[in-house]
């Protein structure tokens, strides 16, 4: 119905309007942002002006690398609160089997329709909940490149959600309600956040350690065959791992960072197993790098006194997105325990991007801890 809103207003304007419907796969799975689909699109597309994408995660990714691959202005009109990616320039697509981070252009105008949004499943509204609540987790990775020399680092940009949080967080249940204010701050963050990360050039801002299991969980249903669940619940069920991992890491005050062993196995990856394979050969130089900085005299003491006000507690996050009806268990996003565990052992070789995952690894806490962290906060 928003669609063919959308076309009608456009028409009524005097723009000529060819409306697509991405369609499902052959498989009746919900589409995906992937290579095959945006080419299967880009065929099938007349020359335009611009592109509209009426919709949520994946249309709006797809028409964002559509139009910039075209050098096409977009708008997007979102129809539910299920992620934060609508202002940001980047693209969270599949290429070649793997979740990787493509550049686009940010959309012209952003834009959606109070009523339309607030009568979206609670799963989709909860799911932008999940991808924002990663904030405190993906922030302090951020500024972990930053003091390793990976990244530069821009409070002001870091901060650019906080007038709005606590609006949701101060009272998750008013999200499970579907209070106005509630959803007015919800949306508002979930734009900033993208906006966030269109100003710093990259997901940094918004995208940590929590986002890889999240991604790599996808990967690992697509091999197996298998069903995930939104990418926005799973960012948040990882979300309350990652910050349990980020209290066990800064309760540490000595240790000796070493780059661990890893058996490179393609059979978990699939047919991604020859891009994956290079990330870790990356991987490895970035690990080489951090624990050199790491085991620098007082280095260690700085990054937990620097990290530690950017942190937020599992227990915080955990109480979160319980008390707004969102995913905080294994059984809400339908994983298994061993599937959840397999994909936090694995995930920090999918990409070079050093995250806590990586800090952990050096650390010598995974593997070995993740199971109790699991077993308390999860299960």
């Amino acid at each position: 119905m928003a669609g063919e809103t959308q076309v009608r207003a456009l028409g009524e304007s005097g723009w000529t309007v060819t409306p697509v419907l991405v369609p499902d796969r052959a498989n009746g799975l919900s589409p995906i942002c992937d290579d095959h689909t945006k080419e299967a699109l880009q065929r099938e597309l007349p020359e335009v002006d611009a592109f509209v994408a009426v919709g949520s995660g994946v249309i709006n990714d797809l028409t964002k690398w559509i139009a910039a691959e075209a050098k096409r202005p977009y708008a997007v009109m979102a129809t539910a609160l299920s992620m934060n990616g609508y202002a940001a320039a980047n693209v969270a697509p599949t290429i070649k089997g793997i979740k990787t981070l493509a550049h686009a252009r940010a959309p012209r105008i952003v834009a959606a329709i109070p009523e339309v949004v607030a009568s979206a499943p609670h799963t989709l509204t909860a799911s932008g909940l999940g991808d924002l609540i990663a904030k405190p987790v993906s922030t302090a990775d951020w500024r972990l490149n930053q003091l390793l020399g990976f990244d530069t680092f821009e409070p002001e940009i870091a901060s650019i959600v906080d007038r709005v949080e606590p609006m949701y967080l101060g009272d998750p249940a008013a999200v499970a309600r579907h209070d106005p204010r509630a959803m007015q701050a919800l949306w508002e963050a979930l734009v900033l956040s993208g906006c966030a990360m269109t100003l710093h050039g990259s997901s940094l801002p918004a995208s940590g350690g929590e986002h890889l299991i999240s991604h790599t969980l996808d990967m690992s249903s697509e091999v197996d065959g298998l069903p995930h669940d939104l990418h926005g619940r799973q960012v948040g069920v990882a979300t309350i791992f990652v910050a349990a991992l980020y209290e066990a890491l800064l309760a540490i005050e000595d240790v000796r960072f070493a780059v661990p062993h890893v058996d490179f196995d393609p059979k978990r990856w699939g047919a991604a197993a020859p891009v994956v394979e290079q990330e870790v050969r990356k991987k490895r130089s970035v690990m080489d790098q951090a624990c050199e900085k790491l085991n620098r005299p007082v280095v260690w003491a700085e990054v937990r006194c620097a990290l530690r006000p950017w942190v937020r507690s599992a227990a915080l996050i955990k109480q979160c997105l319980r008390d707004a009806g969102a995913a905080h268990r294994l059984s809400d996003i339908g994983t298994s325990r061993d599937r959840f565990l397999a994909a936090v052992r694995v995930c920090g070789w999918m990409r070079a991007r050093f995250t806590c995952i990586d800090l952990a690894a050096c650390a010598g806490l995974l593997p070995g801890i993740e199971e109790r962290l699991v077993d308390r906060w999860l299960t």
